[in-house]
């Protein structure tokens, strides 16, 4: 039976046990001969519950080895535009200064990582662009998501390809002749301009910058493999091709990423640090990798059932969240994992919530029931949580923090849309207590 979701958990209870005797364990008289007493078992998912959407204040995308770069456009919550920036780190050139070197090409090579979004079986178009400052990071070490370095307007390459992720190929793109003439000129002739420290003043690196008309967005590996450009160069007289690759420093480079809310429940919101009620976002709460949405879910009536009996406990608790239908699609797949963690009244996360054996961070499972519109869920086993937090009261209450984990806010566009408790297939937290009585 399920309780009218606009009754709070203790009124909806009490209405609901007046007239119900089901709920009554044949079993449960015991020690009638000195004290009469009775328990009952009992099962709701009324509970109410309030969902929060937060934005994070700043997302760290420097050193992750991966550059995303593209377009993804949410139904609900605007698009979102990622750009690499990729400083490089001082060749290793070995070719004795006494060859006669000629020049071939010089080319960027871009190796998919296995992540995509949005319509990939559209052209995408890219624009490397050469920088004009070099990347350094915070003094803490990191670059965040909002941070941008100038470019030269004018691209050094466009390149337009059909994006062949799943199959782990690679994207190349010729760079311009006098560029890569004019660095293997000076690397042959070991110019102390280009040597040491000195390099990354000289080519201090590139831009890849997604075309207006991307539908899509990419993660391409950053490593000693790819994100490399090359030199690609023969000896005079002799049938022998070299190359001399110019890796990526991995510490300084980082992904920008915008957010264009125009249009969307979110444009009059501000950028970051704000906390918005599920009735702001029409009834939604959100979590949104890369732009760094995140949900909290709080309980403010879950004490209300230790006034049904003398003692109350609760057995299990199971918490549903149901993606909301047309938020997803084959293009923009639901995300593989959730995580839940615990949060004061300071929002700060004292703890997480751990899997049945308390040792890992459980992640929701998810039931999928494509036959049935608004059937899949995710579910998490909250019953130590909801335990710990009955009969808390004031500083000590908790809350729930919904996420995803630290990979995917930080290198992917994964997003997760799901209704408050004021509409069906919402989230829902399925309690079953005992209440004991005694008479």
């Amino acid at each position: 039976m399920r309780i009218s979701r606009h009754y709070p958990i203790g009124i909806g209870i009490l209405l609901w046990l007046g007239s119900l005797t089901a709920c009554y364990d044949s079993n449960s008289h015991f020690g009638e001969s000195w004290v009469e007493t009775a328990f009952r078992n009992v099962m709701v998912d009324s509970c109410t519950i309030i969902v929060t959407s937060t934005t994070i204040d700043s997302v760290e995308t420097n050193n992750k080895g991966i550059a995303l770069v593209g377009r993804y456009s949410h139904p609900l919550w605007g698009t979102a535009t990622a750009s690499s920036y990729v400083p490089y780190a001082t060749p290793t050139y070995s070719t004795d200064a006494d060859e006669v070197v000629r020049f071939d090409s010089m080319t960027l090579s871009l190796n998919y990582s296995g992540y995509a979004i949005g319509d990939t079986t559209r052209p995408m178009r890219l624009h490397v662009h050469q920088l004009q400052e070099r990347i350094i990071p915070n003094d803490n070490g990191y670059i965040y998501n909002r941070a941008t370095f100038p470019y030269d307007e004018t691209p050094l390459a466009s390149h337009t390809f059909i994006p062949d992720w799943k199959m782990g190929d690679h994207v190349e793109i010729r760079l311009p002749d006098a560029l890569g003439e004019e660095m293997l000129e000076r690397l042959h002739r070991r110019d102390d301009g280009v040597s040491g420290d000195h390099f990354q003043d000289y080519f201090k690196g590139l831009a890849i910058i997604p075309d207006e008309t991307c539908e899509s967005a990419l993660a391409f590996q950053v490593n000693d493999t790819s994100a490399v450009v090359t030199l690609h160069y023969h000896i005079e007289n002799e049938d022998r091709h070299e190359s001399c690759d110019i890796k990526p420093d991995p510490e300084s480079q980082f992904y920008h990423i915008d957010h264009n809310r125009t249009g969307t429940g979110l444009e009059e919101l501000p950028e970051k640090n704000v906390e918005v009620a599920s009735e702001e976002l029409g009834g939604r709460g959100l979590v949104f990798g890369g732009v760094g949405w995140y949900s909290t879910l709080s309980f403010p009536h879950l004490n209300n059932i230790l006034q049904l009996g003398d003692y109350v406990s609760i057995e299990s608790a199971y918490l549903r969240i149901y993606p909301e239908p047309g938020t997803w699609t084959e293009y923009n797949p639901l995300p593989d994992s959730l995580y839940l963690y615990i949060v004061d009244e300071n929002n700060v996360v004292t703890d997480a919530v751990t899997d049945y054996l308390g040792e890992e961070v459980q992640h929701a499972t998810f039931v999928s029931n494509n036959s049935i519109v608004g059937e899949n869920y995710y579910y998490f086993d909250v019953t130590t949580f909801m335990q710990e937090e009955l009969g808390a009261v004031g500083m000590y209450k908790h809350s729930l923090r919904l996420v995803f984990d630290s990979d995917t806010y930080t290198g992917t566009f994964r997003n997760l849309t799901f209704r408050d408790q004021e509409s069906e297939n919402s989230i829902d937290l399925l309690l079953t207590f005992k209440i004991y009585e005694s008479y």
